[in-house]
């Protein structure tokens, strides 16, 4: 009896051993998402992705959380103090309130974020300078000239004068993005037409009101306006103007095109600095990082329904095309 029970409580021990060792061994990242819509969902993905193809596999070495903050500042900040409280080994903000919540307890050293989906870091207070910045922060922005972009535009409506704008004042990523548009948009005389939103509620009636004023109406990266997209969308055929976003992979769900960057890639990269900083890389010495291109994305559906004649140099240029429903990768 007296050697069984040896024999029980050294494999106990050894057992013990084992779950401590592989509790040790498991990273801790986590995710706080502002908000669900197409363009952030495929950034996780990538996050989710990537790390599995640099060798961290969920529930065997790797304890990988996303919650989403529904639109909700205050929401995004008690899942972020949740986060640094679970001691995360890095906890990520995708999209710009989830990520400056998360800020000051990077500052303090309690925690290595990594961002993901930020148009102007700088601007947004997540770091000091775009290298080096020493705040226990960095990761990717998906900042794209907005120049190109308003040029696809007039290439798809020569006649468009007035371009109709929806953003939420509160979000940093949102003004800088207003802002670049109002330098860019007079250079090819274009009068840029606005509507704040606070609120994903307030989405419709500002988008009916644009779709009455405006030749067209373009979303540029508004979390607030994403969320509530389909809205923007059916306002802009009732009136028959075409929706352009930033984000192409929200051009499925309605809008006529989007010229940005690939978001599932941005979040393959975002995984990338994860990765790096779970195996000893220093934080403060990978700089925030740019997508790498953009790719034209257009909705021959929605075209149809609206009445407009794609030009032959649009359909070309285009990396996905979608329609009856589909989407089709041509380059």
């Amino acid at each position: 009896m007296k050697k069984l029970l040896a024999v029980v409580l050294s494999a106990a021990l050894a057992t013990g051993l084992t779950g401590a060792a592989f509790a040790a061994d498991m990273k801790k990242v986590y995710v706080n998402q502002i908000v669900e819509h197409p363009a952030l969902d495929m950034t996780a993905k990538g996050i989710r992705d990537g790390l599995k193809e640099r060798g961290y596999v969920e529930g065997e070495n790797l304890d990988f959380v996303i919650e989403s903050a529904q639109a909700n500042v205050a929401l995004a900040s008690q899942i972020s103090t949740k986060f640094v409280a679970q001691n995360a080994d890095v906890t990520v903000g995708i999209g710009t309130p989830s990520a400056q919540s998360l800020v000051k307890a990077a500052m303090d050293g309690k925690t290595k974020m990594v961002f993901s989906s930020i148009t102007d870091p700088l601007a947004a207070s997540l770091v000091k300078s775009l290298e080096n910045s020493n705040t226990n922060v960095t990761g990717m922005s998906n900042f794209v000239e907005v120049a190109p972009q308003l040029e696809m535009f007039k290439t798809v409506l020569p006649e468009m004068k007035k371009l109709g704008f929806i953003y939420n004042p509160g979000e940093a990523n949102s003004i800088s993005q207003l802002e670049d548009l109002q330098k860019a948009a007079p250079q090819l005389g274009i009068e840029v037409i606005t509507q704040a939103v606070n609120r994903t509620a307030d989405v419709p009636q500002a988008a009916t009101r644009l779709a009455s004023q405006a030749d067209a109406i373009f979303i540029y990266g508004d979390n607030t306006a994403l969320a509530a997209l389909e809205s923007i969308v059916i306002a802009g055929i009732k009136q028959g103007k075409p929706v352009f976003v930033a984000d192409t992979d929200a051009v499925p769900s309605g809008p006529l095109a989007a010229l940005g960057p690939n978001q599932y890639q941005l979040g393959i990269d975002t995984a990338a600095m994860i990765a790096d900083i779970l195996e000893g890389t220093d934080i403060n010495a990978i700089p925030v990082g740019f997508p790498g291109k953009t790719e034209l994305v257009i909705n021959l559906d929605s075209a149809k329904k609206l009445g407009i004649e794609l030009p032959a140099t649009i359909i070309d240029s285009a990396a996905v095309i979608i329609e009856d429903g589909q989407a089709r990768t041509v380059k």
